[in-house]
């Protein structure tokens, strides 16, 4: 950032036009809640009026985190995600922050190369979705970044730190029961990527919901292509008991699963009937719409933002508490892929 120029307005300006010291305006600049709610508006219409902008090198300069928040994804294309990264850009500005936005491409040694470097940019916070499966070679430098940091969707694990979760594992085992009480008994799960924790979670809950029915499990979690979907569904429907109804793991795999299914002219509900994990826009005007359990990437992005305001609050004011572990509720979608209650 460009040096201050001498005609340009300084705290000092602020404080006076205000009417305050000049303490109370770096309080509202940082967002501190000491700061009564009509002293903080009088000193941000000053900030307004006058046009002060803080000098973020100076603010470095004195070991003084920017009023930047990082945001780590595995993928933006992935519109849950994507829908992720707005909530929280949108909360940040409200807040006073920038966002600093990267994905890692599911990649753990860059995700934590891109830690290290906000952490080195002075941030004032990380909020993470990680893609770290073995986090024990990650330990020590995600530790030295320190940061007030939140993980998200997925957490980190082994190493203490706030985490908003989704109740997956609910999620799935509210699905399969959803197909059993159609009176399905032989219920594939199919999807790829059960590495990722949240899949594991969803995997985890079908085999439950299936063993407390005393039903076999049959699970293929290596599909991340259509043609590996294509060629499971020809392999189970030339069996002797093919499924007669299938749970995909999330929205890609239930998109796949409809394109293979019509190719080879398979009726649903009346031949497979299908329950996917993740509601998407397209799900209620598939052919026909899809039963879907549906999360809320708003809510469950803006839970974390708020987890992280409220972390760098208090470590500003030097309190440390236990890490905080927050579950959300998950929603079973039912429209017409599984077909009439009997």
């Amino acid at each position: 950032m460009s040096k201050r120029r001498s005609g340009d307005p300084t705290i000092k300006d602020v404080a006076r036009l205000a009417r305050v010291a000049l303490m109370t305006v770096s309080r509202v600049i940082n967002n501190q809640p000491s700061v009564r709610p009509a002293t903080r508006k009088r000193v941000e219409a000053a900030i307004a009026q006058l046009g002060y902008q803080q000098n973020e090198a100076a603010r470095q300069l004195k070991g003084q985190r920017a009023r930047i928040i990082g945001l780590i994804v595995p993928d933006l294309s992935d519109g849950f995600f994507a829908i992720c990264a707005h909530t929280i850009q949108r909360l940040a500005r409200q807040h006073g922050f920038m966002t600093l936005v990267v994905a890692s491409g599911r990649d753990a040694e860059l995700e934590v190369e891109q830690a290290e470097l906000m952490a080195k940019r002075m941030i004032s916070g990380l909020l993470l979705v990680s893609s770290i499966q073995d986090p024990q070679p990650f330990h020590e430098r995600l530790q030295r970044a320190d940061l007030p940091m939140v993980a998200f969707d997925r957490p980190l694990a082994g190493l203490k730190t706030d985490a908003v979760l989704v109740e997956n594992r609910a999620g799935a085992a509210a699905a399969v029961q959803h197909l059993i009480e159609h009176g399905h008994t032989r219920i594939a799960c199919i999807g790829y990527d059960e590495e990722v924790y949240t899949i594991r979670e969803r995997i985890d809950g079908y085999r439950g919901a299936m063993q407390q029915a005393r039903l076999k499990p049959m699970v293929a979690a290596g599909l991340g292509q259509l043609d590996e979907v294509r060629a499971w569904l020809g392999r189970v429907l030339a069996s002797k008991t093919p499924p007669t109804a299938i749970f995909t793991l999330n929205h890609r795999t239930s998109a796949q699963l409809y394109q293979a299914l019509a190719e080879r002219g398979v009726a649903i509900p009346g031949q497979v009937a299908v329950v996917g994990f993740d509601d998407f826009d397209l799900a209620p005007v598939l052919n026909p719409p899809l039963t879907a359990v549906a999360q809320a990437p708003a809510e469950l992005a803006a839970r974390s933002m708020h987890l992280l305001l409220e972390r760098i609050n208090r470590t500003a004011q030097g309190e440390f508490e236990e890490p905080a572990k927050i579950l959300l509720p998950t929603s079973l979608v039912v429209r017409s892929s599984c077909g009439k209650h009997v």
